[in-house]
């Protein structure tokens, strides 16, 4: 799941540049429009991950001054190392993640949704493959969820799913279909 080795970052980063349609992997200088600083974010990530994972001080050091102001800047707190291959940042805006979160690959995150420790103890959510999580939704505590689940729009999320390919929503969330994301993709593509 971590980043490694060099091998390792070329495979996050063309995988990931893929996702937002981008020619090359690196980081843009200048950005034109939401997608670039979305880009932009994802690469200085996982260049982080890389540098300080390999234990090289000088440039992780720079790496996470780097990721730290853009974070704040952009209020996109993901720390490093949570999310496996494929992170997708829907929009520009608020996202609250913990450093103990897991997240498996191909996780999707729409704007100001927040994944963090329950109230009365430290454990965080983790999240199975594909996994897309609706705009302002919450999930917390010490909860699981399956792969390719869709979370709905402002759910909060206090339990685990261990069921494939469903929807949930509401507060608190309950599963409302069997139309995760393998459903909606199939859907996008008949249109």
């Amino acid at each position: 799941m971590f980043i490694k080795n060099k091998t390792d970052l070329n495979e996050f980063l063309t995988y990931e540049s893929q996702k937002y349609g981008r020619k090359n992997k690196r980081i843009p200088l200048f950005c034109i429009g939401e997608k670039a600083y979305l880009w932009k974010y994802n690469a200085l990530l996982r260049r982080t991950e890389y540098y300080v994972n390999k234990r090289n001080k000088v440039i992780g050091t720079f790496f996470r001054v780097w990721l730290s102001y853009y974070q704040n800047k952009h209020k996109i707190h993901i720390p490093i190392n949570t999310f496996d291959k494929g992170l997708k940042l829907m929009h520009l805006g608020s996202f609250l993640v913990n450093k103990d979160v897991r997240g498996g690959k191909d996780i999707t995150l729409h704007v100001n949704t927040s994944l963090v420790a329950g109230g009365t103890n430290d454990h965080c959510p983790v999240l199975g493959d594909g996994v897309v999580v609706g705009v302002g939704a919450v999930i917390l505590g010490q909860v699981t969820l399956a792969n390719n689940v869709a979370v709905g729009a402002n759910a909060v999320v206090t339990k685990s799913f261990d069921e494939d390919n469903i929807a949930i929503a509401g507060v608190p969330a309950k599963k409302i279909s069997n139309n995760g994301r393998l459903a909606w993709n199939n859907r996008q593509k008949i249109k």
